[in-house]
């Protein structure tokens, strides 16, 4: 379990990784790239969201809430997937703009901000429940079972980790200005606001009463005064 431990604290660093080390761009490229891409990261996507869902969680496991081991599985997918899929993503075309050294100095330090608020609070301990680690407390599920996180920067916006995604993907397109890093991106980005209606459905058939209070009290859910 030592070397889960270690696949897991680095496997959560393989998307962050990809946006900072940028994604595959060459102006000659064929266009029909786009598909493959789209297709492989559909794939991906779906994969993600299925093992995510109670009704996948509760069949494994028999708890909607799932388990340590199944989050241990689902980990362990989501890395190996989305190495996989950054092996295999293929060059996309079009404009590509060249920045001088301070505009990617300055893109790397706001992608380093935006990558501590990715994890603002976070702990090793608290990454281990987050994680499935053995000796971590199960954390961040649906299910009540598990204290519904409302401090901190969860007291600011309801989605603090995905809004810390989405501005590592806007940071990331100032040391890599180029179509390839849009699209991917903004992929990446759209999914986590994809992926917070369905989430917050969850929570609610989950917790009821105790998510309304906490939705009414932080009514933003990633930027506030936005949305």
């Amino acid at each position: 379990m030592v070397a889960y431990g270690w696949f897991a604290y680095l496997g959560l660093m393989t998307v962050p990784a990809s946006l900072l080390l940028g994604f595959r761009h060459d102006a000659s490229a064929p266009a029909g790239n786009y598909l493959v891409n789209a297709l492989l990261y559909l794939a991906y996507v779906t994969i993600h969201y299925v093992m995510m869902t109670p009704t996948f969680k509760k069949a494994v496991t028999g708890r909607p809430e799932g388990s340590p081991a199944e989050r241990r599985a689902y980990i362990t997918v989501a890395v190996v997937t989305w190495v996989v899929l950054y092996a295999l993503h293929r060059p996309l075309p079009g404009p590509a703009y060249t920045p001088s050294w301070w505009v990617v100095y300055a893109g790397t330090c706001a992608f380093l901000l935006s990558f501590l608020a990715f994890l603002e609070g976070a702990t090793f301990e608290s990454l281990r429940g987050l994680l499935g680690i053995p000796g971590g407390e199960q954390t961040h599920t649906a299910a009540a079972v598990t204290p519904l996180l409302t401090t901190g920067s969860y007291a600011s916006v309801r989605h603090p980790m995905y809004r810390g995604a989405v501005c590592m993907g806007l940071s990331s397109l100032l040391i890599h200005p180029n179509a390839a890093q849009l699209v991917w991106a903004a992929a990446i980005g759209l999914t986590f606001v994809g992926f917070i209606p369905i989430e917050e459905r969850q929570l609610l058939r989950a917790r009821g009463d105790e998510y309304r209070a906490y939705m009414s009290v932080t009514r933003y859910r990633m930027f506030r005064g936005v949305w």
